[in-house]
């Protein structure tokens, strides 16, 4: 169907399903902040960005790359393919790189999400995912979640039909941390007709790893039987643990057919020059990636106990964020950036809020604030 929009000048048409999209809305930036109330002291934990900040190696190679921004970027990404390829055991073929891997969600969508072909996930994924699905024109249905926030597979199975194409599973979830572990995920994939896309979502997987969750590139690399013959995409990004979410790189690992396909519908120079030396290096820091880990591992301590603390109930994550219930989030939330805190609502769980594990002292000020508007120590 098509909708008519008076511009003032003239009517423009454009498509119905339009009308029923809300833009993604970000964390707010701490500039916005500053610039609203005034304040100075301002911490930022609203986007699950690494409060570590980037490798020092990535900072003198974008520094010493900054004099050649007037050309073009390698449009396939060669040395980035190569040494990525390389740490993840697969072939360069099996790479597609988007800006931020938001990108290549949204390549997803334009391939495989047309003609009324319906998207499945559970309720409180990615937001995007809806979004994505808004934007093609597709149909989409969520799962609801267990009580404990849990997500029933079995669930998920059931509610394929013949509509539907693409499944999202983002593991862990953000914004409510949970994951599902391999044992699941094997009998899952098992049973999934072979027609479908399981696009499994890692962004967060430097720091779920290490708690036991699956590594959804093996599923690709063909070393797990219950994974033959079925189409998988798997989506990481170097927004999170390297520390790189300003630069916006991302990458998709699946099979050749897939990638072929997605790369067909990619922009040419979609990430920049930068964002490629940025991650190349990047990849060759592991060290500082495990010491974010470990301290994201810390920082989650810390939150944990503050809560239990000041009786605030909160669901563990898997993640570099926490979700914990309040009583009317939004005034919460309102409060908080009056005391320079910026957390997030957990978009789709009615009741909560998601805050990112940040360094000891912003933990450690998040946690003061939630006393100042009345969550002190019982």
């Amino acid at each position: 169907m098509i909708n008519h929009l008076w511009t003032g000048h003239s009517m423009v048409n454009y498509p119905e399903f339009l009308d029923d999209i809300k833009p993604y809305q970000p964390g707010k930036p701490v500039e916005e902040l500053q610039r609203e109330l005034g304040i100075k002291e301002v911490i930022k934990l609203a986007s699950n960005e690494n409060p570590f900040g980037c490798s020092l190696f990535v900072k003198k190679a974008v520094e010493n790359a900054v004099n050649r921004i007037n050309l073009y970027p390698d449009g396939g990404a060669y040395y980035l393919r190569k040494e990525l390829s390389k740490f993840l055991a697969v072939n360069p073929e099996n790479l597609i790189f988007g800006n931020g891997s938001n990108e290549v969600i949204d390549l997803i969508g334009r391939v495989f999400l047309h003609g009324g072909k319906e998207a499945l996930f559970f309720e409180g994924s990615f937001v995007v995912y809806k979004l994505i699905a808004q934007q093609n024109g597709a149909k989409y249905r969520e799962v609801p979640l267990e009580c404990d926030f849990s997500r029933n597979l079995e669930k998920l199975l059931e509610s394929i039909t013949e509509d539907t194409s693409v499944i999202f599973l983002d593991n862990p979830c953000n914004p409510t941390g949970v994951a599902n572990k391999t044992e699941e995920l094997n009998a899952f994939i098992k049973e999934l007709p072979e027609n479908i896309i399981l696009v499994l979502d890692e962004a967060y997987f430097e720091y779920a790893r290490p708690l036991g969750v699956p590594d959804g590139i093996d599923y690709v690399r063909g070393v797990v039987p219950e994974a033959e013959n079925k189409n998988i995409i798997v989506l990481r990004t170097f927004s999170k643990a390297y520390g790189l979410a300003g630069l916006r790189i991302g990458y998709g690992v699946s099979s050749k057919e897939i990638i072929q396909l997605l790369e067909k519908v990619r922009q040419p120079f979609n990430t920049n020059a930068l964002a490629q030396i940025a991650a190349v290096e990047a990849l060759k820091d592991q060290q500082f990636v495990r010491f974010s880990v470990e301290e994201n591992e810390k920082g989650k301590k810390q939150l944990y106990e503050g809560f239990e603390e000041r009786g605030i109930h909160f669901v563990p994550t898997y993640g570099n964020f926490i979700m914990f219930k309040v009583d009317d989030p939004q005034e919460v939330y309102s409060q908080l950036l009056k005391l320079g805190v910026i957390v997030r609502p957990a978009f789709g769980i009615d009741g909560y809020l998601r805050v990112s594990v940040g360094r000891q002292d912003e933990n450690q000020k998040f946690l003061s604030a939630l006393d100042s508007i009345g969550y002190s120590c019982r």
